[in-house]
């Protein structure tokens, strides 16, 4: 089981738009900064990278989820949880492949039209039934418009 990859994979689940939910928020340049930790593996040092939403994209979800086609690609499931105002709340799961354990991300974020924070739990199973679970705090803001 390599959980270095798995760790990145569950990450980028957490950090990459679903269509399903279509949580608006403010078009232009974002900060996403996450920080993964995950049971009996080395720490991961914080990541952050910088992301332009354009409007027809300005979605919580586009920064937070992989697209659909990278869902289906992977035969992972998304489901929407419970609707709050302010809160998004979603679960990715994966099944495990013979490169890639199978991964299940449960986010629960709470966001404004500028900026959000909140924390993913991860499980990751390989196929002999290894089990490794991890967290990840997930945050982010607008800069401003998207640089030209």
């Amino acid at each position: 089981m390599n959980l270095f990859g798995l760790s990145a994979f569950a990450a980028a689940s957490l950090i990459v738009a679903t269509a399903s939910a279509q949580t608006a928020i403010q078009a232009g340049e974002w900060e996403t900064t996450e920080k993964t930790t995950m049971e009996g593996v080395q720490p991961m040092p914080p990541s952050s990278k910088k992301v332009c939403l354009k409007a027809d994209e300005a979605q919580l979800e586009r920064l937070l989820f992989p697209t659909p086609d990278e869902i289906k690609r992977h035969g992972c499931k998304y489901e929407p949880g419970a609707k709050k105002a302010g809160v998004l709340a979603a679960t990715l799961t994966c099944p495990p492949n013979d490169q890639v354990p199978g991964v299940t991300a449960k986010a629960e974020i709470s966001y404004t039209q500028t900026s959000y924070q909140g924390v993913g739990q991860l499980e990751a199973a390989d196929k002999s039934g290894t089990t490794v679970k991890g967290k990840s705090e997930l945050s982010g803001k607008r800069l401003g418009d998207c640089p030209k």
